[in-house]
């Protein structure tokens, strides 16, 4: 059983421990102390996955098999991540610093996550006859290749479950790179794949940092990449992507505004957005990021935020009665911190946090901001205020940073946040509430600017991992 600080990597059926010890340490987010030496994969490793891979698409022992035979490896698989499900949550809460509570509600359906791709791809199928007069015409959709995906610290297991079961479904090889600062429950996953009996070339998993990345986005083995981080990475990822037109989706972050009316209950947006600042423990690519309120509500605003997020539980990961836990890691942590101290203004910490080395923040809220004093994502619990005048104005506020991944909007009446919401450059804009989960079934999203590439929504994300092929009779009687 793979144990927190723990590498497991997975090559042709096979575990293993990366050979390659870094500078770097992992922490216990808890109390600081420290779980072992960051690892990577060596060179030759990567080359074995990324040829493994390969393989199993060229070849077809993955990508050649039946649509039913896919779907019964992952149902196998599914019920091995039900079996670690426990595991699974505390390494998570260990590496992440999320509540125990959380990444258990998370770890519970994981199985049940990579069941629901199964059932997706059965329903949408890989061929599709055309009515073409008598003719065969087919649309056949297949797996563009060996899939990269490259997953976040803060929500390890579930991101690294969704990405895998799309590209299996789709009959995309995949190779799993996950964080460096959250390695542990990607072992778990090593170990459900061996014990499901996976074909050995459907899932190699890589460990290591940048470079580690950086040499499987360059190679041309890898036909889509898919990547859920930060602005920087996708950035880089795109640039060397780019030249061989690899297939991409990349869901990074945003600055995420909220726009509050000068008619908005106060009380209950202050709940709202204390409970959307502190989720994942402000380790929440959307989570509400910078305010622009009303002049006239600015100040109710702030101390009905203060009163909101003192009341907030901050205690250790494992802790069941914790709802707001450490950071992932100390450069997160010192990251947040860095941020915050450029920013100027006013900066409010809301909450004592646990005396000791642990890697705590306390919620903070960032007062006497112009509007256009944040431009990037601070990926913690911060929330920035900035006082303005009037619907238009909050707007332009908006959308003047030019990413796009989420937006929020408290208003007095659902005409008008309607109105606003409406205007707003992001991919997803909820009205009066800031929670997780999609907002209805069918839900999707587009990632709108620099907030990435493609889209969020069931269908959206496995279609990423295809592309289309017509196959047909020719019809002799086209006059061209």
């Amino acid at each position: 059983m793979s144990l927190p600080g723990q590498y497991i990597e997975l090559f042709a059926g096979v575990l293993d421990e990366p050979a390659v010890v870094l500078d770097g340490r992992l922490e216990d987010s808890d109390d600081g102390s420290l779980l072992g030496p960051q690892r990577a994969s060596a060179d030759g490793a990567v080359q074995d996955a990324l040829a493994t891979a390969h393989a199993a698409w060229a070849g077809g022992s993955w990508s050649g098999l039946e649509l039913q035979d896919r779907a019964d490896a992952l149902e196998r698989l599914a019920a091995e991540l039900d079996r670690r499900a426990e595991t699974i949550a505390l390494l998570d809460a260990v590496d992440s610093g999320v509540p125990l509570a959380v990444t258990a509600a998370i770890a519970g359906s994981l199985g049940d996550l990579v069941r629901s791709v199964v059932v997706r791809a059965r329903v949408i199928g890989d061929v599709r006859a055309l009515d073409a007069g008598g003719r065969r015409v087919e649309v056949l959709r297949l797996p563009w290749g060996p899939a990269l995906l490259l997953t976040p610290f803060n929500a390890p297991a579930p991101t690294a479950v969704g990405k895998l079961a799309n590209a299996l479904a789709a009959g995309c090889p995949a190779i799993l790179k996950p964080s460096e600062h959250a390695p542990s429950s990607a072992g778990q996953i090593a170990e459900a794949a061996v014990a499901a009996e996976l074909p050995p070339g459907a899932l190699q998993i890589v460990h290591g940092g940048a470079d580690v990345a950086r040499q499987l986005v360059a190679d041309p083995r890898v036909r889509v990449i898919s990547l859920t981080g930060g602005q920087a990475a996708g950035r880089s990822i795109a640039a060397a992507a780019a030249p061989r037109m690899a297939a991409m989706q990349l869901e990074l972050g945003g600055s995420n505004p909220c726009v509050v009316t000068d008619d908005a209950d106060v009380i209950g947006t202050a709940a709202a957005l204390a409970a959307g600042m502190t989720k994942l423990n402000g380790q929440w690519c959307e989570a509400p990021r910078r305010v622009l309120v009303d002049r006239r509500r600015h100040d109710d605003l702030v101390d009905a935020l203060r009163e909101a997020l003192a009341a907030i539980r901050i205690g250790p990961a494992r802790a069941p009665d914790t709802e707001l836990g450490p950071l992932s890691h100390r450069a997160q942590r010192d990251s947040v911190r860095r941020q915050v101290a450029m920013l100027g203004g006013e900066a409010i910490p809301t909450a004592p946090v646990p005396d000791g080395p642990g890697l705590f923040e306390s919620p903070t809220l960032v007062t006497g901001l112009a509007a256009d004093a944040v431009d990037e994502e601070i990926f913690g619990p911060v929330l920035t205020l900035h006082p303005i005048e009037g619907d238009t104005a909050a707007i332009a506020a908006a959308n003047a940073t030019g990413d796009g991944l989420a937006a929020y909007v408290f208003a007095g009446g659902l005409d008008r946040a309607f109105d606003i919401g409406r205007s707003l450059h992001a991919g997803e804009v909820r009205i009066g509430g800031t929670h997780l989960l999609d907002l209805a079934p069918g839900s999707t999203q587009s990632f709108w600017g620099s907030s990435g590439i493609g889209a969020h929504g069931d269908a959206e994300v496995f279609e990423a991992y295809r592309g289309s092929r017509i196959v047909g009779e020719e019809d002799p009687g086209l006059p061209i």
